[in-house]
């Protein structure tokens, strides 16, 4: 049995050894997925490379956030950030200018008599151009994040009526509403993946009339529109359906116990409803991005500001002026990336799981939402109340054995 030594890596001061074997994850621990293993800490920092170390993984599902005491793990696996590798070609650039400044000024090359102050007055501004520029995008993403809570709720709603108010009568078209309900899920995941050229979930294909998924909106022109999206056409079919139990409880039942059935059937289509606007504004959120006009001069803005800083610090830095262009850069390109980032808010798990660095399959909202995740889980929510057994019927008592 191996047995290895855990240090945690985000206390300031070193805990008690823990002796753990890694064939066994400790208990509470968060279940592993497929293809995930266990990478055991090394004893120290001494023989761990910093380089390879990574930041602490959070149990999402639990409520777990990073915390304070988490600095020394997030500065130490910066050179594995994927936001700095995808500033990288942008930093080195403006590394390199600055370079070039410095060695000029050295070589004799004395530039025109600088002043800071263009750059005083410009850099509120930029600041509040880039805060302004993330803040849309963060909107962006937590809109996004709303509509699937409006879904899966919606989803659980639906499946809560079908079982306690249709499958007692209708069972057949309770099995219908059923896989309908944990298929939209589904549907809405494969619509906000962008990919239309791929095949449609099992859940979803299965499902008679939802046809061909090689299905594709209104052009630019709004022309050529074909086939609608399958999440379009659950939403559709579950009108149908919700039709005909109206019209079999309009025959069967009562008058005051269709009434109420009545009502109930009212608020199962405004559900529909809902899942109608979350998918109009999940695909608004996908094929609208922010104005590339405002995207384009903010990037502008920020080089041209980054590149004729160093002129404007050579006299005072000398060679000091690269590491704190170099510094000054990431901080400003690193903001200006997560905008770009979480602009699009919605990232697939097979893109996920190829992306380099720190992102993988265990880091679902590094910089967008699972929505294959979201909707696997919303559909296993649905089938768990389906399969909820009825409760049993009460005997009725006596008459004689009333009490008065």
């Amino acid at each position: 049995m191996a047995l290895v030594l855990l240090f945690p890596l985000g206390a300031v001061a070193p805990a008690p050894p823990v002796i753990f074997d890694p064939a066994q994850p400790p208990a509470g621990a968060p279940e592993l997925e497929e293809g995930s293993t266990i990478v055991p800490r090394r004893k120290s920092y001494r023989k761990a490379h910093w380089w390879s170390i990574k930041a602490r993984r959070v149990d999402l599902s639990s409520g777990e956030r990073y915390a304070s005491n988490d600095w020394l793990t997030n500065f130490l696996s910066m050179p594995r950030s994927h936001v700095l590798e995808r500033i990288g070609s942008h930093l080195w650039g403006q590394i390199a200018i600055c370079t070039a400044v410095v060695v000029l000024d050295k070589a004799g090359f004395h530039f025109p008599r600088k002043s800071s102050l263009p750059h005083q007055l410009l850099g509120g501004v930029l600041a509040l151009l880039l805060a302004f520029r993330t803040n849309m995008a963060y909107s962006r993403f937590w809109l996004a994040r709303e509509k699937w809570g409006i879904s899966s709720s919606s989803c659980r709603d639906l499946a809560l009526y079908v079982v306690a108010h249709v499958r007692p009568r209708s069972p057949e078209l309770a099995a219908q509403l059923v896989a309908l309900i944990a298929a939209f899920p589904l549907a809405l995941a494969h619509r906000c993946s962008g990919d239309t050229s791929a095949k449609l979930p099992p859940g979803v294909a299965a499902i008679p009339r939802i046809r061909s998924p090689e299905y594709t909106l209104a052009g630019p022109d709004f022309t050529g529109a074909t086939t609608p999206p399958a999440a379009l056409a659950i939403c559709l079919e579950l009108r149908f359906v919700l039709a005909e139990v109206a019209r079999r409880n309009a025959r069967r039942l009562p008058e005051v116990e269709a009434q109420v059935e009545a009502e109930m059937l009212m608020q199962a289509s405004r559900r529909v409803g809902n899942l109608v606007d979350a998918l109009g504004s999940c695909e608004s959120l996908l094929t609208t991005p922010v104005p590339l006009s405002y995207s384009r001069h903010t990037s502008r803005f920020l080089t041209i500001w980054c590149a004729t800083l160093p002129v404007v610090l050579v006299d005072t830095l000398g060679f000091i002026t690269i590491p704190a262009v170099a510094f000054i850069g990431w901080c400003l390109f690193g903001i200006e990336e997560i905008g770009h980032l979480i602009e699009q808010p919605f990232r697939d798990e097979q893109e996920l799981g190829t992306a380099p660095a720190l992102v993988s399959r265990r880091r679902f909202f590094s910089y967008g939402l699972p929505v294959r995740r979201l909707g696997r889980l919303a559909s296993e929510q649905v089938h768990a109340i389906a399969a909820t057994a009825p409760p049993a019927p009460q005997k009725r008592r006596p008459w004689w054995r009333l009490s008065l």
